[in-house]
């Protein structure tokens, strides 16, 4: 179907408001510069008439078009990353953790940053590590992956849900988020596990899980809308994990209880927020 011209106008004219207004209310049309001059096309004859004099209408100041406010900007402009520094270093200091596992074969550095320090044959006790002022033990194991697969499967968990927190969150309340619930994943893997080598993101990327997972019950940001898919997806992972299915796949076995360690404190801070939540 051709276009069919309504009017021309002149091309000083700013049709920018009726433009839009059109748009909002569905009506195919075009406004092209022809000849000194604007014109108004559309495509359905039966528009032609009404739009006439509803312009000519505008055009006389009679009339004001019931502008709206413009739709919010897309989620996918918003997690440009870019926008969220905290995610991108969280990711950072996970792929130095995981070169320095790699290259450190003499173990002279991975001590430092493990949650107990450890020697050929024993781990150090707390009382000459976190207990002695060591406190950065806390957190650190979860910048220390084991793997190209353990790095990969973070980051790219942290890539997704990480990004939504930081945006809905904000940055500080969002690196507040990561510390306390890495914290927890770390303090609750060694309170379940004793003594042992552990290290990875996974406590926190369960936290996220848990955290969208309540939050998403009394907000509706397109910005936490993880489809429940993906959260269930988690969860039957997070108990495959526990059966110890998986550990015959890799090297080492899954910090388990750091995962629910990181998942229980995600749902806890996700519950809070979400009923301490008003919509703006």
């Amino acid at each position: 179907m051709d276009w069919i011209v309504v009017t021309r106008l002149p091309v000083e004219k700013d049709l920018a408001p009726l433009s839009h207004f059109l748009r909002q209310r569905g009506l195919e049309h075009r406004i092209v510069e022809e000849q000194e001059a604007q014109v108004v096309a559309v495509r359905d004859p039966a528009a032609v008439e009404p739009l006439a004099r509803m312009i000519d209408e505008f055009l006389a100041g009679h009339i004001e078009l019931p502008l709206e406010s413009p739709p919010p900007a897309p989620v996918s402009r918003g997690l440009s990353p870019w926008r969220t520094p905290v995610t991108l270093l969280l990711i950072g200091l996970s792929i130095l953790g995981g070169l320095l596992v790699k290259i450190d074969i003499d173990h002279a550095w991975v001590p430092w940053f493990t949650f107990q320090g450890y020697g050929l044959y024993e781990f150090a006790p707390l009382g000459e590590g976190i207990f002695a002022g060591q406190i950065w033990r806390l957190l650190t194991p979860a910048f220390l992956h084991f793997g190209f697969f353990h790095l990969l499967f973070n980051s790219l968990w942290m890539w997704d849900l990480g990004r939504r927190l930081e945006l809905g969150l904000g940055w500080k309340q969002y690196l507040w988020f990561v510390l306390v619930t890495a914290v927890a994943a770390n303090v609750a893997q060694f309170w379940w596990g004793g003594p042992a080598l552990f290290g990875g993101m996974s406590g926190v990327v369960y936290a996220l899980v848990g955290f969208i997972w309540l939050r998403q019950y009394f907000d509706s940001s397109p910005v936490f809308a993880v489809p429940k898919s993906i959260i269930a997806f988690m969860l039957v992972w997070l108990v495959l994990c526990m059966t110890g299915v998986v550990d015959y796949f890799i090297a080492g076995s899954v910090a388990n209880a750091a995962h629910v360690g990181g998942l229980v404190a995600g749902m806890i801070w996700g519950a809070f927020s979400g009923l301490t939540y008003r919509k703006p």
